[in-house]
């Protein structure tokens, strides 16, 4: 974090910025652990909330963090991870990563693709134009790691230093480095990005993805898990090219086509039902046609909001860091 010269021990400080920045809200630890129980029905244990947060923006670039900067510990993501949906099978972004890196120059066989964060291996089991052992997989939990390593990729369990120290992930190796919805999760986020460059061959390409926060149902429905303990950023196109400039890279956006009909029946679904919750689709045309008022001004605020955004109303942001 970047801290003024003779600031104040207690000085908050942006991630981002040396401007101060502005407190949005309070989050209890009692209100957080509440929550984590209507998202995943089921109490957590006490212990995975580890203190009270509140939640600032950086008045320059908008960026949103926590404070404290505390990342949830190893008890949070085991309890939340044991959930089905914790890791998803596909995201729109393990496609048009796919899909840039068959434009690559070099030969498919040649290529080297670290992911970060890889969870079981969902992403590098698209790029099947790669040959398994040109895949490397990072990830905190055994069990994910395992599963990459049934699937022949190269897998390491540990931080990124932890794999370098094991000489897994070498400095400059990797022609493409992912990490998907990692960002987010880390105290430090120019840190953990100048590292993940440093992975990188000079000519490689580093694709990092994030929700696009706020995102389009969060104006009525409070999404415990874009907040802490499980993020400690909320990210936009503006913080981005921040982060860019700061680390002297260079910096291309792309986001998903406008999703104004998913993004409308998955604000009612969390506003009616609230998360994780199965619904036949009987019930929910039902549901939708007694509300049908409140579902028309839901969709005229999703239009206004696609004009005004800067990612034409995506929950979603995908970048692509290269070499000035």
């Amino acid at each position: 974090m970047i801290e003024p010269a003779g600031a104040p021990k207690n000085f908050m400080k942006s991630p981002l910025s040396q401007l101060p920045p502005r407190k949005i809200r309070d989050l209890p630890r009692e209100f957080l652990l509440a929550e984590l129980a209507k998202y995943f029905h089921a109490p957590p244990p006490n212990s995975i909330v580890e203190t009270d947060y509140s939640l600032w923006v950086c008045t320059e670039t908008g960026l949103e963090f926590a404070h404290p900067l505390l990342p949830g510990g190893a008890a949070f993501y085991e309890w939340a991870s044991k959930a089905a949906r914790y890791y998803f099978n596909d995201r729109w972004e393990f496609g048009e990563v796919a899909r840039q890196l068959r434009t690559f120059d070099f030969e498919a066989a040649e290529i080297k693709v670290l992911d970060v964060g890889s969870g079981p291996g969902h992403f590098l089991r698209t790029l099947d134009f790669i040959p398994p052992e040109r895949k490397f997989a990072l990830d905190l939990n055994e069990h994910a790691v395992r599963s990459c390593q049934e699937q022949g990729f190269r897998a390491f369990c540990g931080t990124l230093e932890a794999a370098r120290l094991a000489h897994f992930a070498g400095q400059k190796s990797y022609h493409v480095v992912t990490a998907f919805h990692c960002l987010e999760h880390v105290a430090d986020p120019v840190h953990f990005i100048r590292e993940l460059r440093q992975m990188m061959t000079p000519d490689g390409k580093l694709y990092v993805s994030t929700p696009a926060s706020p995102m389009s149902f969060e104006r009525e429905w409070f999404d415990v898990m874009n907040h802490p303990p499980h993020h400690m950023t909320r990210w936009n196109l503006r913080s981005y090219q921040k982060l860019a400039e700061i680390l002297g890279l260079k910096m291309r956006h792309f986001a998903p086509a406008k999703q104004t009909r998913s993004q409308l029946v998955q604000t009612f679904k969390l506003k009616t039902y609230g998360a994780n919750v199965a619904v036949s689709r009987h019930v929910l045309l039902k549901d939708i046609l007694l509300n049908a008022r409140q579902v028309f001004s839901d969709w005229r605020w999703l239009q206004l909001r696609i004009q005004a955004h800067e990612l034409g109303g995506a929950d979603l942001i995908l970048v692509e860091f290269t070499a000035p």
